[in-house]
Parts: C-alpha cells; sequence; structure tokens
C-alpha cells in the first residue's frame, strides 16, 4: 500500500514539473533554426519530427555525443549544450511538429524565398491570388500544408484565380499552395477588443453660511462623486 502511494505521489510531482508546451516559428528557407525542449532535460534526448501524418527520428543527443537517425550528407542536424536541436540552412521539407523525448516541442514552418506574407485579424476577409508564374492550369488547385481548407467559408474565382476566405480564423493560418507551388504564407490574429472601464468624476460644491453672532461665516464643503462607463 505505501508503495503504491509513494508511486502516486512520485507521478504527481514530475506532472508537476513536466508541462511541456508547444511553440510555433515561421522562417524563411536558409535560415538556423533553434529548437528547444519545453522542459528541463537530463540524460538522453532524443529529436524527432512529424510531417504528413508520420514521425521520423532525427538524432539523439547523449552527453557530448550525436547519434543521428537520418541520412545528413551537408551536416544540417546538430545539438547545443542545453540539448536544443540546431537546424542549418532549414529547408521547406523541415517543416512539421518536432518533438523531444516523444513530448510536442514545437511546430515549425519553413516557407520558400520570395513568398509573400498576409497577415489579418479573425473575422475579416482575405483574397489570395496565385503568383504570376503559379496556376498555369485554367482551374487552379489551392490547398494548404496544415490542413484541409474549409471550402464552406472560401470562393474559389476561376476568372482571376484567387481564393477568398471569409470571416477568416486562426485555423485557417498556415502557407497555401496553388497548383502545387507555394503561393502566399497567411497568418490570422487574434481580434483586438476594446474593454470599458469605469471613471469617476467628482463634482465640489461650496455653500457659504453667515451666522448673526460674532463668529467667522461657516463654509461647508460637500464633495459628491459619480460614476460614469466610459469608452477606453
Amino acid at each position: 500500500m505505501w508503495v503504491n502511494i509513494y508511486c502516486c505521489l512520485l507521478a504527481c510531482t514530475l506532472s508537476c514539473h513536466v508541462t511541456p508546451g508547444l511553440t510555433r516559428e515561421v522562417v524563411t528557407e536558409g535560415t538556423q533554426v533553434t529548437v528547444r525542449c519545453p522542459y528541463y532535460l537530463q540524460g538522453k534526448v532524443r529529436w524527432s519530427r512529424e510531417s504528413g501524418g508520420s514521425r521520423a527520428d532525427i538524432l539523439t543527443v547523449d552527453g557530448d555525443r550525436n547519434i543521428k537517425h537520418i541520412n545528413d550528407p551537408q551536416k544540417r542536424y546538430s545539438s547545443q549544450a542545453d540539448r536544443s536541436l540546431i537546424i542549418l540552412r532549414a529547408s521547406v521539407s523541415d517543416s512539421g511538429r518536432y518533438f523531444c523525448n516523444s513530448y510536442p516541442a514545437e511546430e515549425l514552418t519553413v516557407i520558400p524565398s520570395g513568398t509573400i506574407r498576409r497577415t489579418v485579424e479573425e473575422r475579416d476577409s482575405v483574397s489570395l491570388k496565385c503568383p504570376g508564374d503559379v496556376g498555369g492550369s485554367a482551374v487552379p488547385t489551392w490547398r494548404r500544408d496544415t490542413g484541409e481548407i474549409n471550402y464552406g467559408r472560401n470562393h474559389f474565382s476561376h476568372k482571376d484565380k484567387t481564393l477568398t476566405i471569409r470571416e477568416a480564423e486562426p485555423a485557417d493560418s498556415g502557407l497555401y499552395y496553388c497548383d502545387g507551388k507555394p503561393a502566399v504564407y497567411l497568418n490570422v490574429t487574434k481580434a483586438q477588443r476594446s474593454d470599458r472601464g469605469k471613471k469617476t468624476t467628482t463634482t465640489t460644491t461650496t455653500t457659504t453660511t453667515t451666522s448673526t453672532s460674532r463668529r467667522p461665516p461657516t463654509t461647508t464643503t460637500t464633495t459628491m462623486t459619480s460614476n460614469k462607463l466610459v469608452s477606453s
């Protein structure tokens, strides 16, 4: 019984100290990327990447050694002293979700050089257009790297080869392809909401009362405070 209680307490302690958090990063190809683990590391660390529904191991950091699990002739993958994963000259194929010891660490998106970037707020509408050298077919096909396109809120124009997203959501963010080639990277941010605050207005009224005695006039000050709602 005491063994079971000890195991439960140990598991609870570990769960309190290990709180993995997923970060997202968008970089242009050729950039050096550092992927860090979201919790304190001890012992061996195995880095892997998930892309297209499958996961592949990249390397294992064991002390001062890097044990690579993939073919890396250009030596683009290495590690730092804190066991972070280093990617030299990131390529589009490096996009995906990275794991350290099976814990999600980072969602990395690598976009080609020259790719158009668009940033809009949620609930706004945005039109994405095929670049001049893309969309050779009469009816271009659009797709997104991070998931399916929501056809219920989208409109395709065959005339000007555009994709219009109505009432964009943060989940619509990602790299959009037109006829299989990168066209636009869209970033949908949370809308800024204005808060309402309370402003206090103080009104001071002074009343002077004069008596018939030789005493000096008596001055009474009354302060009235009112609360008004104003837009911040």
